[in-house]
């Protein structure tokens, strides 16, 4: 059974799967890829007014993790969103991301955006199939990032 609820970005079971999250982003994109606080957030930034840390788990498990933080006007920012390879196409990809979208309209986002890279093809489909759209594209050392956004 499914079980998705706040934890801290700071707890082990957060830290464990950003580990693995970036291992993969690692692969993807060599090992001269240097992750930053402006692609992946910080751990505070999930400890702010109208921000979340999720962790989703599975009989126990944890196997997904994601975080909200506000950005200025209407829009709220979806992070660190993560599946382990061994328990994605479960629908728990999908199920995080409905929860980080009901939070974000709570806290009174109009709108979530979502940046992520072009070699990360099954977040990228997971979020064509729940209705983002690119609404930027940055180039940088031969790699491709986007902007997406859902309006909520």
């Amino acid at each position: 059974m499914r079980v998705i609820a706040r934890e801290p970005a700071t707890g082990e079971a957060s830290r464990t799967l950003f580990a693995e999250y970036m291992d993969l982003v690692r692969a993807r994109l060599g090992s001269g890829f240097v992750p930053t606080a402006d692609i992946f957030a910080t751990e505070e930034d999930f400890d702010v007014p109208g921000a979340a840390w999720l962790v989703a788990r599975d009989e126990g498990r944890a196997v997904a993790c994601g975080g909200l933080r506000p950005l200025a006007g209407d829009a709220g920012e979806i992070k660190r969103m993560f599946v382990t390879g061994s328990d994605r196409r479960r629908g728990h990809g999908r199920a995080l991301l409905a929860e980080l979208e009901f939070l974000a309209r709570e806290a009174g986002c109009a709108r979530v955006l979502v940046y992520t890279t072009e070699v990360l093809v099954e977040a990228r489909a997971l979020y064509r199939a729940q209705g983002y759209r690119a609404v930027g594209v940055d180039a940088f050392a031969g790699r491709i990032d986007l902007w997406l956004e859902k309006r909520l």
